[in-house]
């Protein structure tokens, strides 16, 4: 028995020293020195040509582990082809389809390879790795299409590269890319490709370079690296989310380049030259475009007027792209705006501009844009349209505003044109400041033009109520208008508004800790953290956690001589819009410190962990009412003991809502209540709040 044990051990060392084989050889005489075509590991030291590798294509179908690291490849030239009508074999060059559709698993190159022929590794499917060495210089057409290929490092000593070179790798999530280009469809289909990284030395990205990458986010980049072209269909179909274009100082994008991804915002860089045909059409999620030369979303009242290089916007650029904050996107120096450049763009716009250089709209330019308020154009000398530019807009409801009067003498008498509605003075209701939007500012100026009527406001906008006069009555309906405008939107459609005629500042809201239990009512206290401007009003929208409700809001510290109102989403029941503003157009006092004291309620089933309340399109408004735009300010909320004591020194003992009628209830009416709120130490609050 022990004997027949050691028989078939003997056996089986046999056959496993078979299948792996170490040749030293010389060019051309591998096929005589490998005697078992089974084999599955080879080694080859020495040299080899074309020959050799024409004897692993045909006839070592079982190899998994091939290793060239101590090989050269050596030229070879015969009259007769040995790969299909080739004669002539370079040194150092792997040649086309040498080992397509291999078992290999595991390969080594030579340290000396230059090039990589044509499909040489094509559907090698359990290929999962290979390190290309320093020596590469090109590799051909679909060198590693469909290979199992998992990750690759492109050295920069590549200068050139075909097509396709690593598409359809379906296991294929990361690439290092080093060198000059990538070309055509290089990770085309590549649909598990997470991670990419861009060396210092790329400078282009070619046609359909990664083209259906679902699983693409975002692009890494080296500081250094200065990317001069994204080409046609580059991007399209992916799932990239964000690329920061302006720090790579793009200079060109092609058609369809950015089409149908993720993109929620995109700021293009100074000196691009070239967007192309539908660069950034059908991106779903697409809500800003910030144009090189634009300071920001529509610049700001008194900052310097900057030319935009890129002179058109090509058909279909932002065809489809329905959230696309489109009012002030477009700066100046756009001549032509493309057929079906706008198509579809369907978002919630209080102003369409247009720049004064703007001298054609092409067929369907700004066709299904039903968000358009108003359109309002800086261009003196009446622009040249193709067909049907507003198909499917109201055009009589939609106000067009002109440079002059003599302007708008020659709108009105042309084609298309003429269908808009006009009138002496056009005005947006509730734009008191003129600047083209509704906002928080508005209610200050009113405030400010009510106490001192020196001011130049929009008296015509300043009406609000429609009765004929200006009057607090007026601030009362503005409030409730975008407590009303809000409640109704998006997130993302807040977003569009607050961003309009808006600076970015450093200074944030913040909010501490709160610990909240289910069927508990807590406090907790806002602080106003503004080292760079001093304000007078806000406006935000609070995110609270499923299962708690906002119940009260009123102002202290800080903010004691500031009201608050507040209303509750129709849309996301579990947004507010906030408000708060001074009557006699009082600061903040001081740089840091509480203004504002919530008062929220969990339901019965509330579940705090990871719980957070969220302010986020936060506006503050300046002392000579200019708008700034904070960051979003996040708040914790648990139901550990350790956290009871918040920024609050007092707990609630009592909650009455108090209607017009004088009712009292436990529970908000629907409209307008007062909040009646007691302490445990006695003391009471209220506050006026619209459910």
């Amino acid at each position: 028995m022990r004997k027949l044990f050691f028989m078939l051990l003997l056996a089986a060392t046999t056959i496993l020293n078979c299948q792996a084989l170490t040749v030293n050889n010389t060019a051309g005489g591998l096929s005589g020195a490998v005697n078992d075509v089974n084999i599955t590991v080879l080694k080859v030291v020495g040299t080899m040509d074309a020959r050799d590798f024409r004897f692993i294509t045909e006839s070592l179908n079982e190899i998994t582990t091939l290793d060239l690291s101590d090989a050269t490849i050596v030229p070879y030239n015969n009259s007769k082809a040995v790969y299909g009508t080739v004669t002539f074999y370079y040194e150092n060059e792997i040649p086309r389809t040498a080992f397509f559709g291999k078992k290999l698993t595991t390969v080594s190159l030579p340290e000396g390879l230059q090039t990589i022929g044509y499909a040489a590794f094509a559907g090698c499917y359990q290929l999962r790795s290979i390190t290309l060495p320093e020596s590469l210089t090109y590799i051909d057409d679909y060198a590693f299409a469909g290979s199992g290929l998992s990750s690759v490092v492109i050295p920069r000593t590549v200068t050139g590269m075909g097509k396709g070179v690593f598409s359809r790798c379906e296991s294929m999530t990361s690439a290092v890319v080093n060198c000059l280009m990538l070309n055509s469809f290089t990770f085309l289909g590549d649909v598990s490709l997470s991670n990419v990284q861009l060396g210092a030395d790329v400078k282009f990205i070619s046609e359909g370079a990664f083209n259906g990458c679902k699983a693409l986010k975002t692009i890494t980049a080296d500081p250094a690296c200065r990317l001069n072209h994204i080409g046609d269909e580059a991007f399209i179909n992916s799932g990239l989310e964000s690329i920061n274009l302006k720090s790579l100082g793009l200079g060109t994008i092609g058609d369809w380049a950015l089409a149908q991804t993720n993109l929620t915002s995109i700021e293009l860089a100074d000196g691009m030259t070239n967007l192309g045909a539908g660069a950034l059409a059908n991106n779903l999620s697409l809500t800003d475009v910030v144009f090189p030369g634009n300071a920001h979303h529509g610049g700001r009242r008194g900052a310097p007027v900057q030319h935009n290089p890129v002179p058109e916007v090509k058909d279909f650029t932002f065809a489809g792209d329905a959230q696309l904050n489109a009012g002030s996107m477009l700066p100046e120096g756009i001549v032509t705006i493309g057929n079906y450049a706008l198509y579809n763009v369907s978002a919630s716009i209080d102003t369409m501009r247009l720049p004064s250089t703007v001298e054609y709209l092409g067929d369907y330019a700004m066709a299904g844009m039903t968000g358009m308020q108003v359109l309002k154009t800086a261009a003196e000398d009446v622009p040249a349209l193709g067909n049907e530019v507003w198909a499917g807009v109201d055009q009589p409801s939609v106000p067009l505003i002109t440079p002059s009067q003599q302007s708008t003498a020659n709108y009105k008498a042309a084609s298309q044109w003429a269908d808009f509605f006009f009138e002496a003075d056009p005005y947006l209701l509730g734009d008191v400041n003129n600047d083209g939007s509704v906002t928080i500012t508005d209610v200050t100026v009113l405030i400010d033009y009510l106490l001192n009527s020196s001011i130049d406001i929009n008296l015509q906008a300043a009406d609000v109520s429609q009765d004929g006069d200006v009057s607090i009555s007026d601030v009362t309906v503005l409030i409730d208008m975008l407590l009303s405008g809000n409640s109704k939107m998006s997130l993302n459609s807040i977003r569009m508004k607050a961003a309009v005629n808006s600076q970015v500042t450093s200074d944030v809201l913040a909010s501490q800790s709160v610990a909240l239990r289910p069927g508990e009512t807590r406090t907790v206290d806002v602080a106003l953290n503004n080292t760079e401007h001093d304000y007078i009003a806000m406006q935000c929208e609070l995110v609270l956690p499923q299962g708690v409700a906002l119940t009260g809001a009123n102002g202290i510290d800080r903010g004691s001589k500031h009201s608050y109102y507040t209303r509750q989403n129709e849309v996301e029941d579990n947004v507010y819009s906030l408000i708060g503003v001074s009557m006699d157009m009082n600061t903040y006092a001081g740089d840091e410190g509480n203004i504002l004291r919530l008062t929220i309620t969990a339901s019965d089933d509330f579940d705090a962990q990871s719980a957070e309340l969220v302010f986020t399109n936060v506006l503050l408004v300046g002392t000579h009412h200019e708008a700034y735009l904070a960051a979003d300010a996040v708040g914790r909320i648990n139901n550990s003991s350790s956290v009871e004591q918040i920024t609050a020194d007092k707990q609630i003992a009592n909650v009455r809502y108090v209607n017009v009628a004088g009712q009292e209830s436990e529970t908000p009416f629907d409209g307008i209540n007062i909040v009646v709120t007691t302490y445990t130490d006695g003391t009471m609050t209220t506050v006026k709040v619209i459910k």
